[in-house]
């Protein structure tokens, strides 16, 4: 399996949002473009998936801008990554059983809902916080369930 660029800059950007958490500043698309790198257009598309899923939020007004909906130590990365990519299990029938008739008997069904829980376990232990923790202060994170 492998994650989308758009997923890979979207924690970047909401990572970019996350900063100025606390404080009364707004994060401005051009100032989040220009430091991550990400065109304009692009990263405009990915802010609308964040908002949309709920993880951010528009502030209209001359010191307008984006911020984090919620604390970054309430939103777990799980939730960034399907508010990015959707559902990301590694085979049809780990999210959807009826997609595949041999799923009954099927001992490599196991094996691949297993992955899928284990690397989503670990998005979900983690949140947006240990990133900036990360970023910030030096600190490791270890991401083993």
């Amino acid at each position: 399996m492998k994650l989308s660029t758009k997923c890979r800059y979207g924690m970047r950007a909401i990572l970019n949002v996350a900063e100025s958490y606390g404080s009364a500043s707004s994060c401005k698309r051009k100032d989040i473009a220009e430091s991550e790198n990400i065109s304009d257009s692009y990263l405009e598309n990915i802010l609308i998936i964040l908002k949309t899923g709920g993880l951010i939020k528009t502030i209209r007004g001359a010191k307008g801008g984006y911020q984090l909906s919620r604390a970054p130590w309430e939103i777990s990365l799980l939730e960034i990554v399907h508010s990015l990519e959707g559902p990301l299990d590694l085979v049809d029938c780990v999210g959807s059983p009826i997609s595949c008739e041999r799923q009954p008997d099927c001992v490599t069904h196991l094996l691949w809902k297993d992955l899928s829980e284990s690397w989503q376990m670990i998005l979900k232990k983690r949140t947006l916080q240990d990133l900036l923790d990360l970023k910030n202060q030096g600190k490791r994170i270890d991401f083993v369930i």
